[in-house]
């Protein structure tokens, strides 16, 4: 299971801002949420850069030229080195001089992230691939359509504080928050996967079921972690599906998903872009006070979007 660094930091903040807001508010009615995230529904964004490819070039091996991506992190997640990974068609490798048609990120690609008030912007780096050169000499000029795939490594985190106690059906005077809720708050980390419709009820004198749907939120496909490795091609087994987690820094609970096995961890299949999951807890050995705890929904997947363009090969006289 993969555990965000800051998750910590998180999730002091998270419970501080909880308690602070709850004692401005009084004991009634849960506290609403500030989260920690800057948000957002997008990964990273990539184009070609300006003159690579050129808008056209000359055949018979006149001219070398590259192909470049600028790939810009506009999400919360920093992707590994070697986890980027772009992949060209359209391209014939032999009539380009080109051995690879494939490159990936050499350095991590740093993400946004939150400094004191401020967002600090992701990095932009370049994913060059081989040298090219059209080495074919042809009678005449014709454009060729390129596309270039990229799949890329990423993580969304969604954090939620649902409201416990040992007897959840039970009300008392003293409680501060409803352990039935149908709308929990909920914040997410920038990533084009995103977790929505968080909901809370007591399903038994010491049992609780949170519902919340997992999805697709952007234009692109998402797969499971690690489907690619040195090219951005095929996959399809592993197509619309994610790694989703459930976790409780502190380990009060444990949740047990029908989706996922009865387990906290595990895959799952987007339909339509999307998945609703059912997760049960066992309250009974929590507090008798009731209370706001944490829990994190982590979702891991790799995700793949594409851009074209076009190039014109000249007929060198």
């Amino acid at each position: 299971m993969k555990v965000n660094k800051r998750g910590n930091v998180l999730v002091l903040f998270f419970l501080v801002g909880s308690l602070f807001l709850a004692g401005c508010q009084g004991t009634t009615e849960d506290a609403p949420l500030e989260g920690p995230y800057v948000g957002g529904t997008q990964g990273l964004q990539f184009a070609f850069q300006e003159g690579e490819p050129p808008v056209s070039v000359l055949d018979d091996n006149q001219e070398t030229f590259y192909f470049t991506l600028v790939v810009r992190n506009l999400g919360e997640f920093t992707v590994p080195e070697g986890k980027a990974i772009a992949s060209l068609s359209g391209v014939d490798a032999n009539a380009f001089g080109m051995g690879s048609l494939d490159t990936m990120n050499l350095v991590d690609i740093q993400s946004v992230s939150p400094d004191q008030g401020f967002v600090i912007e992701g990095a932009e780096e370049l994913l060059e691939f081989e040298e090219a050169s059209y080495v074919n000499d042809v009678a005449t000029t014709f454009n060729i359509p390129i596309r270039s795939d990229l799949c890329y490594m990423y993580h969304t985190e969604a954090l939620t504080a649902p409201c416990l106690k040992k007897n959840v059906v039970k009300q008392s005077i003293g409680d501060v928050c409803e352990t039935n809720n149908p709308l929990l708050q909920l914040s997410n980390s920038g990533g084009p996967i995103q977790v929505s419709n968080m909901r809370q009820k007591a399903i038994g004198s010491s049992k609780v079921q949170f519902t919340f749907t997992v999805e697709n939120v952007a234009e692109g496909i998402v797969y499971l972690p690690d489907t690619f490795t040195d090219s951005c091609r095929g996959g399809d087994d592993n197509k619309d599906m994610v790694k989703v987690s459930l976790r409780n820094p502190q380990n009060n609970f444990v949740a047990e998903c029908t989706a996922l096995g009865k387990s906290d961890s595990g895959q799952i299949r987007l339909v339509n872009k999307r998945k609703e999951l059912t997760c049960t807890v066992d309250t009974s050995s929590l507090q008798e006070v009731s209370y706001q705890d944490i829990l994190f929904v982590d979702v891991d997947y790799m995700y793949r979007e594409a851009i074209t363009t076009n190039l014109k090969v000249e007929n060198a006289i």
